[in-house]
């Protein structure tokens, strides 16, 4: 018995899911390592929507990201940390803070994309695209089933 065989014997659903997202998160943190660049996969996933939207909040990044609130402020604490972004008040709510990536970060940014889609494409070698596509429809509908959009 070869051992993806093996694999299909012993890992629930849950476990082989934790495992490709180990893997993912193994391969991108490599791929930037070998390029040079000190980046976690949580940072660069936050730097995405902050680089694509207009200065959006703690809230919108946990919105987007799929994390809570408590987790984005920490990644972002490290990224301003490290200078990549900056903290300023909203126009006309002084209470909520907006989120915007310094010259630093668009060009950490602008450097870490192409690894990001290296990763993505490494990820789906030898994968058709239809069955990606069948796989994200799956992971939708069991997000539904687990109620996501109601926590």
């Amino acid at each position: 018995m070869d051992s993806n065989e093996l694999l299909k014997i012993n890992m629930s659903m849950g476990m082989l899911l934790m495992s490709a997202h180990r893997g993912m998160y193994r391969k991108f943190l490599k791929n930037v390592q070998e390029s040079g660049f000190d980046i976690s996969l949580d940072q660069w996933i936050v730097l995405g929507p902050i680089s694509h939207k207009v200065n959006p909040t703690h809230k919108d990044l946990a919105e987007f990201c799929l994390k809570d609130k408590t987790s984005i402020s920490r990644i972002v604490n490290t990224l301003e940390k490290r200078e990549f972004v900056v903290r300023v008040p909203d126009q006309l709510d002084q209470r909520i803070k907006r989120v915007i990536l310094t010259p630093k970060g668009k060009e950490l940014f602008k450097h870490t994309a192409p690894i990001m889609e290296k990763t993505r494409k490494e990820v789906k070698k030898d994968i058709p695209d239809n069955e990606i596509e069948s796989f994200k429809n799956v992971l939708i509908k069991i997000n539904k089933n687990l109620n996501f959009e109601n926590d």
